[in-house]
């Protein structure tokens, strides 16, 4: 009999569906677990699996459902909040793809706050995405910030927003937006936090940090003025990576509709 680091490895780099379907109803968490996660398992293999008694198992299902459009339907209706999230960041990485509509305007309806904050930041439906910048929640509205089609005009509402949070959110998750002259008027926010948050964001101009260092938080000012000088936190590569993911948001496609 296989030992049980044997079979999570097959789980793991397995192929056939039969196989997979087979370690599937393991008694280990591990093997199952790695069912869920393995692209090559059937759509009757990781429906049984959103059922699994072990949460990680499930919520790893809910995750691999990109190619499953008839499992993210019946997920999208799940009664389970965490499968719900999971379906909405299921495009979170890959900018050219979004879930289908129908599936979107049911998690955009969702009552937990996860998964509208995780459809918002993928959703490419403008009349969604719209929907959830004015959501009520703070932090729906926060997550709006990190939608890489987001306009000019969509983040000035997020950089003018009454909470701080979603002001910081913008300064802090924006890709293609703020741009410089937004940056600028963050730096100068009335909220500490938000002021804070510009100082730390990796690709902020010069001239954030030069308004910062006068700042009256003494706190922000001090940050700034060693930003500005040689104990900079943020190494080039981090510099470097915040650029590239700037330039990669400018070349997304925009909002459907």
């Amino acid at each position: 009999m296989p030992t049980v680091r044997a079979s999570a490895l097959e789980a793991t780099t397995a192929k056939d569906a039969d196989v997979l379907g087979s370690l599937s109803t393991h008694r280990s968490v591990s093997v199952r677990y790695a069912v869920a996660d393995n692209p090559a398992s059937d759509d009757e293999t990781i429906a049984l699996l959103l059922n699994d008694l072990n949460e990680s198992v499930r919520y790893t299902a809910a995750s691999n459902l990109a190619e499953r459009p008839a499992l993210q339907q019946l997920v999208a209706r799940s009664s389970e909040e965490w499968l719900r999230a999971a379906l909405a960041s299921t495009f979170l990485d890959q900018d050219d793809r979004s879930l289908p509509r129908d599936v979107q305007r049911a998690l955009m309806a969702d009552t937990f706050v996860e998964t509208r904050s995780r459809i918002a930041e993928t959703t490419n439906q403008l009349d969604i995405f719209e929907t959830l910048l004015q959501d009520s929640d703070e932090r729906v509205r926060a997550a709006c910030a990190a939608n890489p089609r987001i306009t000019r005009e969509q983040m000035e509402r997020l950089v003018t927003d009454r909470r701080w949070e979603v002001r910081a959110s913008a300064a802090a998750r924006g890709m293609r937006y703020p741009d410089e002259e937004q940056l600028l008027r963050l730096a100068q926010d009335r909220s500490v936090g938000v002021r804070w948050t510009v100082v730390y964001r990796p690709d902020r101009p010069r001239a954030a940090l030069e308004l910062i260092a006068r700042d009256d938080d003494e706190m922000n000012a001090h940050a700034a003025k060693c930003m500005l000088g040689d104990d900079d936190l943020n190494s080039a590569q981090v510099t470097n990576h915040a650029r590239a993911q700037r330039a990669k948001a400018e070349g997304a496609a925009g909002f459907q509709g």
